[in-house]
């Protein structure tokens, strides 16, 4: 009888734990850094975006973020761009700290420098940021020419695949190197 009487108890326990529900899950905006911008309730959080230039469908600009309360700020770099899904437009900013941009830039250039001396085999380079936009560019043995490209990370039934020129290069290191200045 007493087993009874503990496995009912158990039993009723269990089933009784498992009618309450898991707490709502909650989306926020996430910085390059990892710190989400509503993580601070109950803050007046200032933003100013500030256009630097445009590459193929990508606005580049320059995002400032002020907390009104300590009147702390953070400048970071944005990258916009729209995409598409069957039935949406969607529009998505991902963001590159000023260290991180400082290294973009250089490992662009180091594959400007790469693409002026002749390769013979297939090569490979590439620059993922923290925000795993994936900088990159291809040497197409067959084709004898470099590839460029930049992955913008999406859902996977989406691909946001940007190929450019090495004249295209030159003007995005340009206007990183532009916004780097204003950063």
């Amino acid at each position: 009888m007493k087993r009874i009487i503990i496995m009912i108890s158990c039993v009723s326990g269990v089933w009784a734990a498992a009618q309450i529900a898991p707490p709502p899950v909650q989306r926020s905006t996430t910085t390059s850094r990892g710190l989400t911008i509503n993580s601070r309730k109950g803050t007046l959080i200032e933003k100013k975006i500030i256009n630097v230039g445009k590459f193929k469908n990508l606005n580049i600009q320059k995002i400032e973020t002020k907390d009104a309360s300590d009147n702390s700020s953070e400048t970071f770099l944005g990258i916009m761009y729209e995409y598409e899904t069957f039935d949406e437009i969607s529009k998505k900013t991902l963001t590159i700290d000023k260290n991180e941009l400082g290294k973009l830039i250089q490992a662009l250039r180091t594959v400007e420098q790469k693409e002026n001396e002749k390769s013979n085999q297939e090569t490979k380079y590439k620059f993922i940021t923290m925000s795993n936009i994936e900088f990159g560019s291809v040497y197409r043995e067959k084709l004898s020419s470099w590839v460029n490209y930049i992955k913008i990370p999406s859902s996977h039934y989406n691909q946001n695949l940007l190929e450019f020129s090495k004249e295209e290069l030159k003007e995005l290191i340009g206007i990183l190197r532009k916004a780097e200045q204003e950063l």
